[in-house]
């Protein structure tokens, strides 16, 4: 049978979401993205570009673009050096 009535994206989403594979390739993304903002949002509210920031923490500029892109996941390690570079601490939460 057809439905031709056009679906939300969050539709699509929750649907997809059923499956185990999309859901953990999802969940990464999620991670990733809400890592991106987190580093982007400190990064502004320290007044400090991307080069800066990457020196302070021993760190490629690449890294950091990576990072706030959403082309690299970081690790827990990496966002610790980069907090411990400015005299910050990384805060991780399990949400379900």
């Amino acid at each position: 049978m057809s439905n031709n009535t056009p679906q939300t994206m969050d539709t699509l989403i929750q649907q997809e979401l059923k499956n185990p594979k999309f859901q953990k390739a999802y969940d990464q993304t999620v991670s990733t993205g809400n890592a991106a903002v987190a580093l982007y949002e400190f990064r502004h509210e320290l007044g400090y570009t991307q080069a800066v920031l990457a020196k302070k923490a021993g760190l490629a500029k690449s890294t950091i673009v990576r990072i706030e892109t959403g082309i690299m996941n970081p690790r827990p390690e990496t966002l610790q050096q980069i907090a411990d570079s400015v005299g910050a601490h990384v805060e991780l939460k399990f949400v379900r």
